[in-house]
């Protein structure tokens, strides 16, 4: 009878759960690019990708943040911002090679560093050693 009181007397105290964020609706643009990049075969090159988007780099960036299935959504304009976009968006790149969470952005850009110019490649594979991806950078830096 105690510990009931005492848990119920707990339970009244806790405080309310917090509410689920809103899920972030994809704009016309975003959903085109998402249509687009969703296609198991024949995916369509980054250049193409520019009909679908008057801001593409930014609308690349809220799929690879926002679309999870399926998987290679995120992943091809993940490749597309660093393959073309990688002078605009050198800093969020290279958060991606520090922030745990990231850990499958940081590999995919890694094994892209060949196709940066070599001044952001290093800078890239620096933040890499220096943060919680470092075992996977080293496996990247000592691939010939």
């Amino acid at each position: 009878m105690i510990t009931t009181l005492i848990v119920l007397s707990s339970l009244a105290q806790a405080e309310p759960a917090q509410a689920e964020p809103a899920a972030i609706k994809p704009s016309e643009s975003q959903q085109a690019l998402y249509s687009a990049l969703k296609s198991r075969e024949d995916a369509p090159t980054c250049e193409s990708l520019q009909t679908h988007s008057t801001d593409l780099v930014n609308d690349l960036v809220w799929l690879v943040d926002n679309a999870t299935q399926p998987p290679w959504v995120g992943i091809r304009a993940a490749q597309c911002i660093v393959r073309h976009h990688h002078v605009e968006k050198a800093e969020l790149i290279e958060s991606w090679m520090t922030t745990p969470e990231r850990r499958g952005l940081a590999i995919l850009t890694m094994g892209m560093l060949k196709e940066l110019p070599p001044e952001l490649g290093l800078t890239l594979q620096s933040a890499a050693l220096a943060g919680p991806f470092s075992e996977d950078a080293k496996k990247h830096i000592e691939r010939p």
